[in-house]
């Protein structure tokens, strides 16, 4: 049994058929069979049932899969833990998603698009930022805490071996369209917000307050909108009368389109840059920490 089998079952299985996964692996068909059938004596089970309309799992196969994919995912660790350290021609990030997010990167790709060849800036769950530090990759992650969150960020922080630096603070804002009823205000109490509908980013881990990346939660909120693309949620407050929560540091087409009226006694957030406890920032990294400071 080797890598590369377990690289064929997992195709297979995520194609639906032979035709389709060799196609994706760049190898011919009787080389794909010949391997999965190889595997499927050396272990003693059918991993797939096949058939004229293509290939399916067995029980077995299942079982299998399962145990593969863990094996594949810790290589793919190693794998991008190493090239973090031996190419230099790639920068990545992932963050919440922040509106400032393309300024600062901005800067980023002007002062080293001579070094650097490859870019990547990934807005995703709070999870999702931790898992890509801890997987190398994302050199860096981008979130927030606060005083209702912070604990059970930090004990999640631990066991990835993760720790953080404080960019900067912000109160709550609350994000409307221009339109919006309460957009005049000059701050706005939690009440008022009630009889409005909320959009909320999608999150994994829901079972754990602690991963939400909004900053409010109103108990007595009455529709709420889930998404996981910061273009559709500014969309949607525009054609709307929803109503979100951020920073208030926003920059672009953003301040045109709407309007950031802070939150009444809010609680002071920390935007923060998540890193391997025991890597060294690369120059491009500290280059982009120092940008970010400014900003805040």
């Amino acid at each position: 049994m080797n890598i590369q089998q377990m690289k064929y079952v997992v195709a297979v299985a995520n194609n639906g058929s032979f035709r389709e996964a060799a196609k994706k692996l760049f190898i011919t068909q009787p080389s794909l069979s010949n391997g999965i059938r190889e595997l499927e004596e050396e272990i003693g089970v059918t991993l797939f049932i096949r058939t004229n309309k293509g290939a399916s799992l067995t029980e077995e196969g299942l079982t299998f899969l399962e145990h593969a994919e863990k094996i594949l995912t810790q290589m793919e660790m190693i794998e991008n833990r190493y090239q973090e350290v031996t190419k230099s021609e790639r920068f990545s990030i992932s963050s919440q998603h922040y509106d400032f997010l393309g300024e600062v990167m901005g800067r980023v790709i002007q002062r080293f698009k001579d070094q650097y060849k490859n870019f990547r800036v990934f807005e995703t769950t709070t999870l999702k930022v931790i898992e890509d530090v801890k997987s190398y990759h994302s050199e860096l992650g981008i979130i927030y805490l606060n005083s209702q969150n912070q604990s059970g960020i930090e004990r999640y922080l631990e066991q990835a071996n993760l720790t953080y630096d404080v960019m900067g603070s912000f109160k709550t804002h609350i994000f409307l369209g221009k339109n919006h009823p309460l957009a005049q205000q000059k701050e706005i109490q939690l009440e008022q917000l009630c009889c409005y509908p909320q959009v909320r980013f999608t999150q994994e881990g829901s079972n754990f307050a602690y991963f939400s990346e909004d900053l409010i939660e109103n108990q007595e909120q009455e529709t709420v909108i889930y998404t996981n693309d910061r273009g559709t949620l500014m969309n949607l407050l525009v054609e709307t009368d929803a109503y979100a929560s951020g920073s208030g540091v926003v920059t672009g087409f953003t301040k045109k389109e709407i309007r950031l009226v802070p939150l009444a006694e809010s609680t002071n957030n920390k935007i923060c840059v998540l890193y391997q406890k025991n890597k060294t920032i690369s120059t491009i990294g500290q280059y982009f920490i120092k940008e970010l400071k400014q900003l805040f």
